[in-house]
């Protein structure tokens, strides 16, 4: 504002202070003026009623008159007083990136307000690491944002317990099959709950639905899609036109011996892909086999995820996820088996996660430089700080693992602590003007970055900018009842799709709040002894307080031990 104000428009040496007001300050100010008195007024205005709100707060038992400089009519041609679209307007603008189609598009799932969902899981052969959790963090950040906007969402993840790597895995720990997977996905099932995922609806398993694919290999015959040799049964891909759309993978360019799934048996083509594999001698010793009219088999990867999916969410899905890593070739036949059989496309919307890389390479045990989840929790971080790791790059962006990034998520959720713990703990003051309006624009900026192809990193960034704004009007003790209510009710909201906030409120116990009380009746009558024994006492139970000029405003420090929220070690 002080860019209108030419040099010697008036005399500085006149007024007894000057208050320098922010220009969001006072518009927002402005703009509480029409909404809640119905005064029509400009941004001058604005700064002159925050400068009055400040001089009140310092006054007692006498009026202060605020003069308004200049009316509205002037900004109708801003943005100054047009209303923020509602939720309800902004449902129908959640777009995702759809990989089958390279470009962001609005979401409009099959079913009005229900969305089917499925995610490709784990291979039950090894511990979760932190690429695993990275797409299983990701799923659940897209669930939960779907359920925000209030669609009801039906979710399947599955795990893969039959396939090479867990046969191979079980024969090297002595292990049944099927105890050997269990108790790797158990350690899975654990690590959902240790990053605060939310369950999905089910969770099938490749063994449970053997005969489903070897029905849907029986069908790919049938309509000459697949065909037998040597007991096994293979995916002829030059029968499928639209092999490659999704990974735009071309054919031409995969040479003999690449084969899009790497197995070693005898096809027709080197290109095409296993359906149902001839059991091999090892395999049929310890009982993995299923008799078909080929003989006996197990089956492939690809046709295990399609088998899954369909049978529990139909033909056609609305969203299907997984990691980038999957694009080529398991999702690309994924897709060539379910359109063969059905004519129609699997899912409607591929969104697919980032890597992660560590030394510059992607993370995975082939690489040798897997970290478990295991590791990091033995290092002593928790389960929050992970998953605020993993969800501060955008979902599609690779991302670099490493230890010093922990650590500064460490502090970033500590800032982010101390403004919910200080809010929780303070004893309510005087309403501040701008508070409803910060609470308001957080609110759009939050829907805004996730409604776009779920930016959290946005969101994110929107609540970091919320504290910084709001943690002055804390220390100055300028927050009511009903204002610190609202600031949490929305972080509330938030936090059913962040999952990270910790957000109890504190109860003094009374004879902590008698101790304050009693404290600031000697700091005004000066009676500075009192007042610092009590001061004390009050730090030694992990309060801190500040004097303001709205009274005393205490919070919870490290040590606490008299609140519901006292800091504490993460799960």
């Amino acid at each position: 504002m002080k860019e209108s104000y030419k040099p010697e428009i008036f005399d500085k040496a006149l007024p007894h202070s000057i208050v320098n007001v922010q220009d969001e300050d006072a518009f927002r100010t402005a703009r509480l003026l029409a909404r809640e008195e119905g005064i029509f007024v400009g941004m001058s205005s604005g700064a002159a009623m925050v400068a009055a709100m400040e001089q009140a707060k310092k006054q007692k038992n006498s009026y202060v008159v605020a003069i308004f400089p200049d009316g509205g009519e002037r900004y109708l041609s801003t943005p100054l007083f047009i209303r923020k679209e509602t939720k309800e307007n902004k449902e129908q603008q959640l777009c995702f990136y759809n990989t089958i189609t390279r470009k962001k598009e609005a979401f409009k799932p099959l079913h009005q307000g229900k969305v089917s969902f499925y995610a490709c899981g784990p291979t039950a052969f090894e511990p979760p690491n932190l690429s695993h959790c990275r797409r299983l963090v990701v799923a659940d950040l897209m669930i939960r944002y779907l359920q925000f906007k209030g669609f009801e969402v039906a979710s399947f993840m599955n795990f893969t317990d039959l396939d090479d790597n867990t046969i191979i895995g079980a024969d090297k720990a002595d292990e049944p099959l099927a105890d050997f997977t269990d108790r790797h996905i158990s350690l899975f099932r654990e690590a959902i709950n240790f990053l605060g995922i939310n369950d999905f609806s089910g969770y099938p398993r490749a063994s449970e639905y053997v005969a489903d694919m070897i029905e849907i290999a029986h069908e790919l015959i049938h309509k000459g899609y697949a065909y037998e040799k040597h007991g096994s049964v293979y995916f002829d891909i030059s029968k499928f036109g639209k092999y490659g759309q999704l990974s735009g993978v071309d054919l031409s360019m995969i040479q003999v011996g690449h084969t899009v799934d790497l197995d070693n048996y005898e096809k027709g083509n080197p290109r095409d892909f296993t359906l149902l594999k001839r059991s091999t001698l090892g395999e049929l010793k310890k009982g993995i086999f299923y008799e078909t009219d080929w003989g006996n088999i197990r089956p492939g990867w690809h046709i295990e995820c399609t088998a899954m999916s369909t049978r529990h969410l139909g033909e056609t899905i609305d969203i299907h996820t997984g990691g980038q890593e999957l694009l080529f070739p398991h999702h690309e036949n994924e897709i060539a088996i379910a359109e063969a059989l059905t004519g129609k496309p699997l899912a409607n919307y591929w969104l697919h996660s980032g890597l992660l890389l560590k030394d510059g390479k992607k993370m995975s045990s082939e690489a040798g430089n897997a970290v478990t989840l295991q590791e990091v929790m033995d290092k002593g971080y928790g389960g929050r700080e992970i998953r605020f790791m993993l969800l501060g790059v955008h979902y599609r962006k690779s991302m670099h693992f490493t230890y010093k990034k922990l650590d500064a998520i460490r502090k970033s959720l500590k800032r982010i602590d101390e403004f919910t713990r200080k809010l929780g703990c303070m004893h309510p003051g005087l309403p501040h003007p701008v508070i409803g309006s910060l609470v308001g624009e957080l609110e759009d900026q939050f829907v805004t970055a996730l409604d776009d192809d779920l930016n959290i990193s946005g969101a994110i960034g929107a609540l970091f900018g919320f504290i910084k704004k709001v943690n002055p009007i804390l220390y100055a003790g300028s927050v009511n009842l009903e204002q610190k209510n609202k600031i949490f009710s929305l972080l509330r909201k938030m936090n059913r799709v962040f999952g990270f906030l910790r957000l109890e409120q504190c109860v003094l116990a009374p004879e902590i709040n008698r101790l304050i009380e009693q404290r600031e009746e000697a700091r005004l009558r000066r009676d500075w002894e009192t007042a610092d024994k009590a001061r004390t006492e009050l730090l030694q139970k992990g309060i801190i307080v500040h004097d303001t000029a709205n009274g005393p405003v205490w919070e919870q420090g490290e040590a606490c031990k008299v609140c519901e929220n006292a800091p504490r070690n993460d799960r």
